[in-house]
């Protein structure tokens, strides 16, 4: 009898949960509807109950993104005060670039917020890029394709790229000493909570554009990513 009240329980908790609406955009909106729609009511009792499923697993791995975007674009929405315009999750040829600034110069950046765990140090070897023992070069190709297409749609302009790292995880340098930051083929891999000071840094450098021109294209050509 009891187990039968704790499931009727967690369904109607599932199913409230399910129905309800949820911001549709801004940084993580793309990740947190992922993680909701992988957690159908099934997948939510499961959950109540402690069942593990593949589906709740997924789900778990989107929640912590959705998590580790949002705040890094909180920390980013700061530089809106120094003259930035600051676009979050926004829909480009069927993906989500996490951030793309333009600077008050008319600089532009195209971010990238990744979770490491702590658990291991990031250090780049022979241009490779490794979290403790594994090779994970391969988590930039996303970042170095986006900045292209930002590039492209915004008339050819240069485009930094930048991981913005969360999560906590120690960056060593070659002598195996701590860094500041990273640099893999131009990627340059920055402490989410060092951000804001590093774009306000390279934002002293003029673009090729004034910064409303490219504000305007690119909240024109990258509109928010609302669940497509």
């Amino acid at each position: 009898m009891l187990t039968a009240v704790i499931a009727c329980a967690a369904l109607a908790w599932a199913v409230w949960e399910w129905r309800r609406r949820f911001p549709t955009t801004g940084a993580g909106a793309s990740a947190d509807r992922h993680a909701r729609a992988l957690r159908t009511p099934l997948v939510r009792i499961a959950d109540a109950l402690g069942v593990q499923t593949k589906a709740g697993q997924r789900a778990g791995n989107f929640d912590a993104a959705a998590i580790s975007e949002a705040r890094v674009g909180a920390l980013l929405d700061t530089l809106t005060a120094d003259g930035f315009t600051v676009l979050h999750d926004r829909w480009l040829r069927g993906k989500n670039v996490d951030h793309v600034l333009v600077g008050p110069l008319g600089d532009v950046t195209v971010g990238d917020t990744k979770w490491w765990s702590a658990r291991y140090p990031l250090t780049v070897r022979a241009g490779r890029l490794l979290h403790g023992r594994r090779d994970v070069t391969e988590w930039l190709d996303g970042l170095r394709w986006e900045a292209r297409e930002v590039s492209r749609l915004l008339g050819g302009v240069p485009v930094r790229k930048i991981v913005f790292m969360y999560g906590g995880a120690a960056r060593l340098g070659p002598d195996g000493r701590p860094v500041g930051e990273l640099v893999v083929d131009g990627i340059r891999i920055v402490p989410a909570d060092q951000a804001p000071a590093v774009l306000r840094r390279t934002a002293k450098i003029p673009g090729q554009r004034t910064a409303a021109e490219l504000a305007a294209l690119a909240q024109h050509a990258l509109p928010p990513h609302i669940g497509r």
